[in-house]
């Protein structure tokens, strides 16, 4: 009987070794770390049992509560990846990006954050309430204008999404770093070989980046 105590008790504390070794890019919520009551009870009796002097140090009977440890996981998980792919992002093995573009985000020259752009920002919050890691938010530009404007709405731009960010979906603050690059940084061209306006590319250009760090 006692044999068998242990055993179980040896399993369950295998289950709370895998839960800490699982990578920790993205945390899971507290009410999704249970272990079945069963288990829980069972595991008290176990510990009642050895004695609180028994093993390399010192056992408490302090046990955490947590049900369903794994289907909790992989939900969690497969939440985060849709999200992800539905708002474009790509992965490197230090970082996601997500790319939105500034039209969608900004009425033209402004850098209040438009009514019809919080949907997709409270899934970037999702995105990075669940992780960890800290955030840079980057501003960019097309190139119409004097350069140090766009250098400037590009800040402001940043500075707006952090701030619905932190305010709408409670972030913090700490975790994001505002910058701006203004047009310094294109990702099409701003103009045609002949010379003329490239609308397309500009629209290109005109985002806000938001890079979530997986480390």
């Amino acid at each position: 009987m006692r044999l068998r105590r242990i055993l179980l008790l040896l399993g369950i504390v295998g289950w709370m070794f895998l839960l800490w070794t699982i990578p920790k890019t993205f945390a899971l919520d507290k009410d999704e770390i249970v272990i079945p009551p069963e288990a829980h009870k069972k595991a008290i009796e176990a510990l009642k049992d050895l004695g609180p002097e028994r093993g390399a140090f010192k056992l408490s009977y302090k046990v955490l509560t947590i049900e369903g440890i794994i289907q909790g996981i992989t939900a969690r998980s497969e939440k985060i990846q849709a999200t992800l792919k539905e708002l474009g992002a790509k992965e490197t093995d230090t970082e996601y990006l997500i790319e939105l573009p500034g039209d969608i985000l900004f009425d033209f020259d402004k850098w209040t954050i438009r009514e019809d752009a919080e949907d997709t920002l409270s899934k970037v919050g999702e995105i990075i309430r669940a992780s960890q890691y800290p955030v840079a938010i980057i501003g960019h530009t097309d190139s119409k204008g004097a350069e140090a404007y766009n250098l400037e709405l590009s800040k402001k731009r940043a500075e707006a999404v952090k701030q619905w960010l932190v305010s709408q979906a409670g972030i913090d603050p700490s975790r994001i770093e505002p910058t701006g690059k203004g047009e310094n940084e294109p990702v099409a061209s701003n103009t045609n070989p002949d010379g003329s306006d490239n609308s397309e590319g500009r629209q290109k250009n005109r985002r806000v980046e938001i890079i979530i760090r997986k480390e």
